[in-house]
């Protein structure tokens, strides 16, 4: 009897050991493993805008005429700006492209502008020593030229302020403009901003009529009969957007005699949000500010 129960007890016992190593893991088993999860791709890094430089004082020429005595009689200077691309080597071949070509068709323009002030400028300076030769001026005839550079959005803007002495009573200072539009690579007309150009210059001539009325009866009553029509045309002027917004500048003698000098007229982003069209703005970078 002993004998029976011992022999069924080490039956049970293998019994055990066989059920324990059939659920454990080997590498015949049929164990199901949970599929891994595959990591999200990484983020395209987003493609670099161009980031444009402009140095003003990069295109610049200088020269005088002298007496024999060594007495200045005579000199020019002129400084206008170049662009860059501080970012070239992280741009796109495309972006690259672009940028390039950007930068390339401002500063011929900037060069161009350079070289017919030179020539004037040599001109000046031959037609003085011949005055000083023959008929003894004593007055130094001198032309100056300097521009400063406001960029918002797509739209740089060049403002050119020009100082012209050639004898007589007073000198002679006006301001030249140019406006140029990164997205498009072209100098443009200034109601070239607008969605519809027209609308814009018909809008902000009578803008601009209000606010030169409302400097005063002084100024009013200085200015020339036809000044309505002239400051209808204020995109043939000196005109310019900065953070502001758009300035006309009639130098002197535009609307007014000499005496009156120049006036500038400074319309609000504010002012114009109805005027230029939500295109225009954000062309300009500035929709969020007429909001």
């Amino acid at each position: 009897m002993k004998r029976i129960v011992l022999l069924l007890s080490v039956m049970v016992l293998l019994m055990l050991a066989a059920c324990t190593g059939s659920t454990a893991p080997n590498a015949d088993s049929d164990t199901v493993v949970p599929e891994e999860i595959p990591a999200p791709p990484p983020e395209e890094p987003k493609e670099e805008l161009p980031e444009y430089v402009f140095e003003k004082t990069a295109l610049c020429a200088e020269e005088q005429a002298l007496r024999d005595s060594g007495e200045v009689i005579g000199y020019y200077t002129y400084e206008l700006p170049q662009m860059y691309i501080a970012n070239e080597d992280n741009l796109t071949e495309e972006g690259r492209t672009a940028a390039l070509q950007n930068a390339e068709t401002f500063n011929t323009r900037m060069r161009e502008v350079l070289d017919e002030s030179v020539h004037n400028g040599e001109e000046m300076l031959r037609y003085q020593e011949v005055l000083v030769e023959e008929e003894s001026v004593d007055f130094v005839v001198c032309d100056e030229l300097s521009s400063n550079v406001y960029r918002v959005g797509q739209i740089v803007s060049v403002v050119s302020q020009c100082y012209y002495y050639g004898g007589g009573a007073h000198p002679f200072s006006y301001t030249v403009t140019y406006v140029y539009d990164l997205s498009v690579g072209q100098f443009i007309d200034p109601a070239q901003i607008g969605d519809d150009p027209e609308k814009f210059r018909t809008a902000a001539a009578q803008l601009l009529i209000e606010h030169a009325e409302s400097l005063g009866e002084d100024y009013v009553e200085g200015y020339w009969a036809d000044y309505q029509e002239i400051i209808s045309r204020w995109n043939e002027t000196a005109v310019f957007f900065d953070d502001t917004g758009m300035t006309v500048i009639f130098s002197a003698y535009e609307l007014g005699p000499y005496a009156m000098g120049p006036v500038e007229l400074t319309l609000t982003y504010e002012e114009l949000v109805d005027v230029i069209g939500e295109g225009g703005l954000t062309h300009l970078g500035v929709l969020h500010t007429a909001e």
